[in-house]
């Protein structure tokens, strides 16, 4: 007498018939899958938690590097910034009045906003920052020729802040 698995004996068949699988080769083959299937979901998930979290990370360095690029251009060339009231941080003005770049808080947007001004008439405007919660998240204060800015973009569960002090242009 033959053996099949496990030992257990079995039985010649004839060549045209089929045998089919145990209950214990069956059970074997669902926790195998079970198991591979375990392991593919966990690396899915980490995955998505991993992206959504660097993409968070991202986009608020993004802000911080794209609103520090866009106020030391400015306040390079400005001589002078006046406090603004309102959702208006401030405008920075050139010595001979003729440009001026004014920072605003866009609620709709919930970002920073960049006018550029040339006597008085709105040339341009950019978003330099996407991701500002609350107006109270950016402030700017003046100190001699000392403009400081302070900035928080959040994303998600993420926040970055910097404050960043610019010179302005002396007469």
């Amino acid at each position: 007498m033959k053996t099949g698995f496990l030992g257990c004996p079995s039985q010649d068949l004839d060549a045209g018939s089929e045998q089919g699988a145990t209950l214990v080769e069956m059970l074997v083959a669902m926790a195998i899958s079970v198991l591979v299937f375990s392991v593919i979901t966990t690396a899915l998930v980490q995955f998505m938690l991993v992206t959504r979290w660097g993409n968070s990370q991202l986009q608020t360095s993004n802000d911080i590097q794209v609103a520090s690029l866009w106020l030391g251009r400015d306040a390079l060339e400005a001589a002078s910034f006046s406090p603004g009231s309102g959702t208006v941080y401030g405008t920075l003005s050139w010595a001979d009045s003729s440009h001026e770049y004014r920072y605003s808080y866009d609620l709709p947007n919930s970002a920073l906003v960049r006018e550029h001004l040339e006597n008085g008439l709105v040339q341009s405007t950019n978003i330099v920052a996407r991701h500002i919660a609350d107006q109270n998240d950016v402030s700017f204060t003046l100190s001699g020729h000392l403009l400081t800015v302070s900035l928080t973009s959040s994303s998600g569960d993420e926040a970055e802040s910097a404050t960043i002090q610019f010179a302005l242009r002396t007469r």
